[in-house]
């Protein structure tokens, strides 16, 4: 596994390019969540910009299509793709037995194919909606294949799944993960109420340590697989040395370490991932309690309405309205506090609507002027109560 540096953040291998013009406008009109996305991006590459957006999503439809090719070859008889896996298999035997950690990058979906065509019955462990989805394409794939192997799917919190994969380590058959999932039977709410806190170079997101209790429950060998296309459009699988915890670790420290690799493996090649909404769901600052609101005490929430008002009514034209935060107002009637990472319903505000405070410190009195006098009695007000601006003279 690959450790953190001091300060408990992924090392950096190099940064992503961000000179050239401001594209926001460009890139906005072009992707209207193009906010959420950069927004996502920087929880690995806090520095990115609109350019470095742009240029990772058309590696990542390159990149897409090239493994759409594969695959088409595949269907129509090209086995050439199977063979790094195959012989990954065939050189690293220890992999019939014991847990797979692997994440969704590459042709993920090929991950049972090795172990299938070895003769194997390997287990795949996901939560039931993934299960849904991925059981009757896989099926059909490794019957195209002509493999007489069944894959088990157990799902993550179905009654009995814990006895499924003890009994799968007894057996000595491979238990497949996709560990980027990070989620289970509470889905992604879950997660963010009840995970980890893991912190990327960007932000903190939320981790579940359900595997790896599992792991220091089943005291068996897990073994880092990952799958990705090299610069020659070679398919490639590698393995990190086999760990096997036990009872006394801590499963705390097993989820940093196997999370430490999951991610530096996902920054070399992040064009290839394939779940990237899994930074945004995750964040920690999405967790209930940390984006209730107001920024006033509630003790004195009344009071600090009534001194509003009354500046709005006796020096509106003295007042001025001075924006603290880095303040966006995003698709989906999303209100984002960039400076904190805090996210509130925009209640009808336009992003158009906090130019003027980004241009400088207008009176309440051009406020009023330019939205009328309810738009500064709601939504200048909610913008102090919530802590990203304030009034000053």
């Amino acid at each position: 596994m690959i450790p953190t540096n001091d300060n408990s953040r992924l090392s950096r291998s190099g940064t992503l390019r961000s000179s050239g013009p401001d594209r926001r406008a460009e890139a906005s009109s072009q992707y209207p969540k193009a906010a959420w996305d950069l927004w996502t991006l920087r929880a690995l590459w806090p520095e990115a910009e609109w350019d470095d957006f742009l240029q990772l999503r058309e590696d990542h439809q390159k990149a897409l299509a090239r493994e759409r090719e594969a695959l088409a070859g595949l269907w129509a008889g090209d086995r050439s793709i199977l063979a790094p896996g195959r012989s990954l298999l065939s050189s690293n035997p220890e992999l019939k037995s014991g847990l797979i950690l692997s994440f969704h990058q590459g042709p993920y979906q090929l991950l049972a194919e090795p172990f299938l065509a070895a003769g194997l019955e390997p287990v795949i462990l996901l939560n039931q909606e993934a299960r849904d989805s991925f059981r009757e394409p896989t099926r059909k794939l490794m019957e195209l294949l002509g493999h007489r192997g069944k894959i088990e799917w157990v799902a993550v919190g179905e009654k009995g799944f814990v006895r499924q994969l003890f009994k799968a380590v007894q057996d000595q058959r491979p238990v497949l993960v996709y560990m980027d999932g990070n989620n289970g039977a509470e889905g992604m709410a879950g997660t963010r109420s009840n995970g980890l806190t893991y912190a990327l170079p960007g932000r903190d997101i939320k981790v579940r340590t359900g595997l790896a209790r599992l792991l220091c429950r089943l005291q068996c060998p897990a073994h880092p697989v990952a799958l990705h296309w090299d610069d020659d459009g070679e398919l490639v699988w590698e393995k990190q040395p086999t760990q096997q915890w036990h009872r006394k670790d801590d499963p705390e420290q097993v989820t940093r370490l196997i999370f430490d690799w999951c991610f530096s493996e996902i920054m070399k090649r992040p064009h290839q991932w394939q779940h990237w909404p899994m930074l945004r769901e995750a964040s920690a600052c999405f967790s209930p309690g940390l984006n209730q609101g107001s920024m006033v005490p509630a003790g004195l929430r009344d009071d600090f309405i009534n001194a509003f008002n009354i500046c709005l009514e006796r020096s509106a034209g003295s007042v001025s309205l001075v924006l603290d935060k880095h303040v966006e107002v995003w698709p989906g009637d999303v209100l984002a506090d960039l400076t904190d990472d805090r996210f509130f319903p925009a209640e009808g505000m336009q992003d158009q609507d906090l130019h003027t405070l980004r241009g400088g410190h207008p009176t309440l009195k051009q406020l009023c002027e330019e939205h009328g006098l309810h738009w500064v009695k709601f939504h200048a007000l909610r913008l102090c109560l919530l802590g990203v601006a304030r009034l000053g003279g």
